[in-house]
Order: structure tokens, then sequence, then C-alpha cells
């Protein structure tokens, strides 16, 4: 008897090179568990490569209207929704 291949359905990881199902904030368990661990705020902590940058000018996307639509949520700009520190209530 074969073994049957297990296919995720829905989001995946936002952080590049890792295909592993959304868990929180946009990251699979590992990486948002990397994040914490090294005191990073989730959302910018998915814009390091998995595999790290191949050279100086490797970079990736940010996804500006998603952050744009945050920022006007919550009624600020775009730097200072970037500048915020992260919400010490938050759940870790």
């Amino acid at each position: 008897m074969g073994a049957v291949p297990i296919a995720y359905t829905g989001s995946v990881c936002a952080r590049r090179d890792c295909s592993r199902p959304e868990w929180k904030d946009g990251l699979c368990g590992r990486c948002w568990r990397l994040a914490k661990l090294f005191g990073r705020e989730p959302l910018m902590f998915a814009y390091e490569p998995l595999n790290g940058y191949a050279d100086a000018r490797d970079t990736v996307a940010f996804p500006w209207a998603e952050l744009e639509r945050r920022a006007a949520a919550r009624g600020v700009s775009l730097s200072d929704l970037l500048a915020e520190p992260p919400d010490p209530a938050a759940p870790a």
C-alpha cells in the first residue's frame, strides 16, 4: 500500500523559501518562534530569506498595499506604522 502525500491548503509562511503552512502573523510556527526568540517583529522577520541573502543586492519586495491598509485602519502614516514598537500586551 502506497503512502498518501500530505497536501497543504491555504496560506503558507510569508518568509521566502519556507513552504510550511501559515500559523500566526503570516509566519509558520517555526519562523514565528524564531522571530520571537531573537526579539524580532514577525512582520519584519518574514522578509529575511530562510536560506540567507544571495549577495549584497538580494532583497525581497514589501507588500506596500497591505501595509498601507493597516496604516489607514489605524489612522497613522506608513512610516509611523513601521516605526511602532511591538505591542507588549500582544500574546507571545
